[in-house]
């Protein structure tokens, strides 16, 4: 049975949000989102590599605001290597909003005691193109089985290559047995990259990535 990460069921009862759920393969579990804004975000914090867990709608925060006990709750908590962060989400036209304002100034030293970042991040910021574009296709393939025979082939063939077009390379791998599918996951995973602001296609450039993966973890998934 998949888990469910965050801090509370969300629900659009009583409202007109949109909300569903994100099949997390970071997570191994359902991610819940109440916007296609922070849908989307979520595909960012799926493929990137510094992310090493997130929640959505993590906690609950306490603060005074004209001495009336108010609470917010974060849209997502981001945990990286060197830091954990509390994100809001936000489109670009709302986060100069006054209300949005007095909000964050209460919210920023409340994270900052906790040890935490507190990050705005928008709309334009998440739905940069053709890059978010990029990812949901490459997420399509996220969950293809890799065997370590398809790694080490892909290896080898990228490891002395100039940066080769993505129809070169299959077009050599396919009789080793690595078919699009395979090049897709591997650029999923970081095994593989290439430049994801330049639409994705046969053309597209492919090179073996300085990302070190783990590979017990890839052949699994």
């Amino acid at each position: 049975m998949k888990k469910v990460v965050g801090a509370r069921r969300i629900t659009n009862s009583g409202s007109r949000k949109v909300i569903g759920k994100f099949p997390s393969l970071k997570m191994n579990g359902t991610v819940w989102w109440e916007s296609t804004i922070e849908r989307d975000y979520i595909y960012l914090l799926e493929i990137d590599p510094a992310v090493k867990s997130y929640k959505s709608q993590p906690f609950k925060l306490t603060y005074l605001n004209a001495g009336k006990t108010r609470t917010y709750t974060p849209d997502f908590c981001v945990i990286r290597p060197q830091c954990q962060q509390v994100v809001e989400v936000k489109p670009e036209t709302k986060v100069k909003d006054s209300s949005c304002l007095e909000l964050w100034r209460h919210i920023i030293p409340l994270c900052r005691d906790m040890g935490m970042e507190f990050v705005v991040v928008t709309d334009v910021m998440i739905r940069k193109q053709p890059q978010l574009d990029n990812i949901k296709l490459l997420y399509k393939y996220a969950r293809n089985p890799l065997n370590l025979q398809q790694i080490i082939e892909c290896q080898r063939y990228f490891k002395y290559k100039e940066p080769t077009p993505l129809g070169v390379a299959l077009s050599e791998l396919e009789p080793k047995g690595i078919s699009l599918n395979i090049l897709f996951k591997l650029l999923y995973v970081g095994i593989l990259s290439t430049d994801l602001m330049h639409k994705i296609d046969m053309e597209s450039l492919i090179k073996l990535s300085q990302l070190k993966s783990d590979i017990t973890t890839l052949i699994t998934s």
